[in-house]
């Protein structure tokens, strides 16, 4: 894979910070004075991997990615689409923005699995894609899904192809990135964001060893299960709570629990992600829970 550093400018800090590094090192070797004893007790700053697509051609994406703006935004990768006019490489490349241990501003507010701010503990990939959805700015309570309005392109192969190659890579050095923690920008910012999108291949990338899928046999029993009697909302609404999404647990089918229903569709269920509550969403949920938050599953069930 070949990763290309767009803006020689935004590099020279990085090449600096590299410098003072390489010599504290130096120093550290040089002074008698410094023990090292390696402690066993940290961790990786990297939980999360967030996937977003641009709504806008290559260009324009790298403009807003790396210049000051009003709201300024980046992401530690851009991944170009092939068919765009304004990408004019001949051929198809990874663009490193930001250094993965840098902290890119692609996340905004968000909620993941009882974290916030997801920028401090995630890498954000951009994936060009010119979706464009267009809604409304009143409050969720007085709004809806079908309020929201979108196209979906689809997504190249040879992009998938690049995106599946970079992904891969990443998570080789961050094992410790749980594939229910692979996810989409609308997973984590429900009430704000779309993308990915339904065109995503998130069933393809879980074929790749990337991110999480349910089992077929396992939703199949579940399914069959909820078609005679569906679990009460509070129990969705907490269901949806333990695999990530954030929801008032308020007893009611509310909008904002519809949203959430939503965003699990549009990732796990992207032929029908209206937000309506049926026995084939819960089983997708409590599949999930199983393979890969058997604890809360667990606890799930006490409640």
């Amino acid at each position: 894979m070949t990763l290309t550093t767009l803006n020689s400018t935004k590099q020279r800090p990085t090449l600096v910070a590299r410098r003072i590094l390489l010599l504290t090192a130096l120093w550290l070797a040089a002074c008698s004075n410094i023990v090292e004893v390696r402690s066993s007790n940290y961790g990786s700053r990297v939980k999360y991997l967030v996937l977003h697509a641009t709504s806008e051609d290559f260009a324009e994406s790298l403009r807003l990615l790396t210049q000051p703006t009003a709201n300024p935004v980046s992401s530690h990768y851009l991944v170009p689409d092939p068919g765009d006019p304004s990408y004019s490489r001949s051929s198809l490349r990874v663009h490193r923005l930001v250094p993965e241990l840098e902290r890119a501003w692609h996340a905004g507010v968000s909620y993941w699995a009882e974290e916030t701010g997801l920028n401090d503990r995630s890498i954000g990939i951009e994936i060009v894609n010119e979706f464009k959805c267009s809604g409304t700015s009143d409050p969720v309570n007085e709004t809806v899904p079908e309020d929201i309005s979108c196209e979906f392109p689809n997504y190249d192969e040879a992009q998938i192809a690049l995106v599946i190659e970079l992904v891969s890579d990443i998570l080789a050095r961050y094992p410790n990135i749980n594939p229910i923690d692979v996810v989409g920008h609308s997973d984590i910012a429900i009430l704000r964001k779309s993308d990915p999108g339904p065109e995503f291949p998130w069933q393809r990338l879980y074929e790749s060893g990337i991110g999480a899928w349910y089992e077929e046999d396992l939703k199949a029993d579940y399914e069959q299960r909820f078609s005679q009697r569906l679990p009460d909302i509070a129990m969705i609404q907490e269901a949806l709570n333990r695999l990530g999404y954030f929801v008032e647990p308020t007893g009611q089918f509310d909008n904002a629990t519809r949203y959430a229903m939503r965003a699990m569709q549009l990732h796990f269920r992207p032929q029908n992600y209206t937000g309506e509550i049926d026995a084939e969403s819960v089983a997708i949920i409590w599949a999930l829970l199983e393979k890969y938050r058997p604890r809360e599953l667990e606890e799930l069930l006490k409640f």
